[in-house]
């Protein structure tokens, strides 16, 4: 008799659900699919020279450490490091203890939630939020309550009305999850102002803030922002970091910066995990930042992505109809755009992959499974002109679904945006 294996499977088991966006990846994989589908750092970014004797001089001289088992916490000088720049690039200077090395930010955040969520707990996120802090969150069978956004991010009144609103019904919110530079997936960010208010309202409600930043250092156009960690005078700011987009993903080194007592309760959700994250990787990250290699190739990055989401603009304009909205974003890897209320992103995906070009649809960034008319775009990955004959296909894709639903409706189309 052949096992059944579903009667084994546990709640939580039961309620993973798959990340719509990686299974549509494994759609893609043809040389005629132009995609702005993945989040994907550009393979011209890697800094394969400069790792190479990186990568030559760990083995040279640290071999029998970086290879071997490390502790939980992490590697001492790398943590010291992060500490440090955090201080420096931030204005957000941590003391050595105050940092756990993880194997990813989304290791980080999924050890958050480990020693924080019981199954109900309420979680607050903007909506549109990081798909895949969703899908941790509802693994933890926590109930997700988005909070409205606009243009610039989430909105600070719009957090304190749903925390009143709690506190009246004699619940509270556990936490709130925000990634507020460069958001995955709107590309806003949030202002110094909202910053400040948001942490004004994690005080004065007595809850936790964890701050997730990939892509925070890939900025393009104006000032710094400083992040809400920077703000932070009660350990109430969970920090989450990544090397994954500025240097490289397959190092799978990012970190966590919080409370000394939160980050002892992380340490041993991790020696469940996987006991420490790849030491060799760690070892080659550290000796990037000592050779004083990252910053440089941060720069050399956003003039990069800088072009890449020039050209995508400039081809959105050119080609698409003046019924769909986008954002301009002043970093990180991704537009945003916005449909007419009567065109389902879901339902055109189909035709724009029939046309070659694939997309992430918005409605999974909802908590509520909202946004059905919007997408999203990313700039970083695809080659130049992949980006200009790719926005022209899709605006084909968009502008025969406008007809066909201007045809639909019997009347004249009238622009809503």
């Amino acid at each position: 008799m052949t096992l059944d294996v579903q009667r084994l499977f546990s709640i939580v088991a039961g309620q993973l659900r798959a990340s719509e966006i990686r299974e549509l990846l494994k759609l893609l994989d043809r040389p005629e699919m132009i995609s702005f589908a993945g989040g994907l750092p550009n393979p011209a970014a890697f800094p394969v020279k400069a790792m190479q004797k990186i990568v030559a001089h760990v083995m040279d001289e640290h071999a029998p450490e970086a290879l071997q088992y490390g502790p939980t916490e992490g590697h001492f000088r790398l943590r010291s490091a992060i500490a440090r720049g955090m201080g420096q690039h931030y204005g957000a200077a941590q003391d050595v203890d105050n940092i756990l090395i993880t194997t990813g930010s989304q290791q980080a955040l999924s050890l958050l939630c480990t020693v924080l969520l019981d199954p109900e707990d309420i979680v607050l996120t903007a909506s549109p939020t990081y798909l895949g802090a969703l899908l941790t969150f509802n693994a933890c069978r926590a109930r997700v309550q988005g909070v409205a956004t606009d243009a610039e991010g989430v909105i600070p009144e719009a957090i304190e009305e749903q925390l009143r609103a709690l506190g009246s019904e004699g619940r509270r919110a556990k936490f709130i999850y925000l990634v507020p530079t460069f958001d995955n997936p709107t590309g806003r960010s949030l202002s110094l102002v909202r910053r400040q208010r948001i942490y004004d309202l994690a005080c004065r409600h007595d809850i936790l803030v964890i701050e997730d930043d990939p892509y925070g250092l890939l900025r393009f156009d104006g000032e710094a922002v400083p992040p809400i960690k920077s703000l932070d005078q009660e350990g109430r700011v969970a920090y989450l970091g990544s090397f994954s987009k500025i240097l490289a993903p397959g190092f799978r080194v990012g970190w966590l910066a919080a409370d000394a007592t939160l980050l002892r309760k992380a340490v041993l959700a991790k020696q469940a995990q996987d006991i420490c994250t790849s030491v060799f990787g760690q070892y080659c990250v550290f000796e990037a930042m000592v050779h004083d290699m990252l910053f440089k190739h941060i720069e050399s990055i956003c003039t990069l992505y800088r072009n890449k989401r020039d050209l995508m603009l400039k081809a959105i304009e050119a080609e698409f109809p003046s019924t769909v909205r986008w954002n301009r974003p002043s970093g990180g890897l991704f537009l945003w755009l916005e449909l007419p209320p009567a065109i389902d992103t879901t339902e055109l995906l189909p035709k724009a992959i029939t046309h070659n070009v694939a997309y992430v649809t918005g409605k999974p960034f909802f908590p509520d499974g909202t946004g059905h008319n919007t997408l999203r775009l990313n700039f970083s990955y695809a080659e130049d002109g992949h980006i200009r004959e790719g926005i022209k296909r899709l605006a084909s894709v968009i502008k025969a679904e406008v007809a066909l639903v201007d045809a639909g409706s019997g009347a004249d189309h009238i622009p809503i945006f």
